[in-house]
């Protein structure tokens, strides 16, 4: 497979060509795939100042394998809209940052195919990241494609909606840069109520490394990063690092409805931590996380 140049930034749905992580693919079978990966050497939101690539890098990486999958592989419609229903990731291996790496490749598989209107409409997808011969990540998600009708339905009147400014509860303040590893606080996507001790998600829709074009409502991506902040923010460690995730997404994270993020502690350890996003007392995002000093 080919590294000198990234797949058209249209088939993994962004608009940055910067923000395409993916430079080739070759389909192998009607069930296994690989999927040529360059992860940035430096990015604002994926940090890689440890001298090692952001875990949630890998995840967007995955991210955009599964929708070039479905649009090449599967011939879901470019224009159609992409749902994740679950997400998981886990690092095996340190990823280091390295002058010379050795090419790093998705090797993925579908299964649970489902079909609508004599097409495939949603996938399951696992895949091994590797670099060279080495396993550092496994990947599952499942996703679907919905139609532009279909979506219109789904979202009730909501899909044109486009914030131009972030949008902060009254009484909240954004958490500051330096709590949760970030170095500005426009990369801060959390706020706290001081006197009732609650976190909400409140991304600010104008950073452009987070969103590089207008979405509807908050993408899973972002929670993933809300959810790393929180749990800096809760145990006191700005430079915590995820070392594998697990994600649900039972309904739409919504921008004008407060988004309270609670973290929770699930282990004696202390690594293992489950994080809600919660919108008029309704789950829209729940996700499990364990943390390591250093993979």
């Amino acid at each position: 497979m080919e590294y000198t140049r990234t797949v058209p930034r249209h088939l993994v749905h962004r608009h940055a060509v910067a923000e395409v992580f993916l430079t080739d693919y070759r389909i192998e079978s009607d069930s296994a795939y690989q999927v040529a990966v360059q992860l940035p050497v430096s990015h604002r939101i994926f940090d890689v100042s440890s001298e090692q690539h952001d875990p949630l890098g890998v995840a967007e990486a995955f991210r955009q394998a599964v929708v070039l999958l479905c649009h090449t592989r599967y011939e879901i419609p470019l224009h159609y809209k992409f749902l994740m229903e679950t997400f998981s990731f886990e690092m095996l291996d340190a990823l280091d940052v390295q002058p010379v790496a050795e090419p790093l490749s998705f090797s993925m598989t579908a299964d649970n195919l489902t079909h609508r209107d004599g097409a495939v409409s949603g996938v399951e997808v696992s895949g091994i990241l590797r670099e060279g011969n080495r396993h550092v990540a496994r990947c599952k998600a499942v996703a679907r494609g919905v139609s532009p009708e279909g979506y219109r339905r789904i979202r009730q009147g909501r899909e044109d909606h486009r914030p131009s400014r972030r949008i902060l509860p009254s009484g909240t303040a954004v958490v500051g840069s330096e709590r949760v590893g970030r170095l500005t606080d426009g990369d801060v996507l959390i706020s706290t109520d001081p006197a009732r001790h609650t976190m909400f998600c409140t991304p600010d829709p104008r950073n452009h490394s987070l969103f590089d074009h207008p979405v509807d409502h908050i993408p899973g991506m972002i929670l993933f990063e809300a959810a790393r902040q929180a749990v800096r923010f809760h145990i006191g460690n700005p430079a915590t690092k995820i070392a594998s995730l697990s994600a649900v997404f039972p309904r739409f994270t919504e921008w004008e409805t407060p988004c309270e993020v609670s973290t929770t502690l699930l282990d004696a350890s202390g690594h293992v931590h489950r994080v809600r996003f919660t919108q008029d007392l309704e789950t829209t995002a729940e996700l499990e996380l364990t943390v390591a000093d250093q993979l």
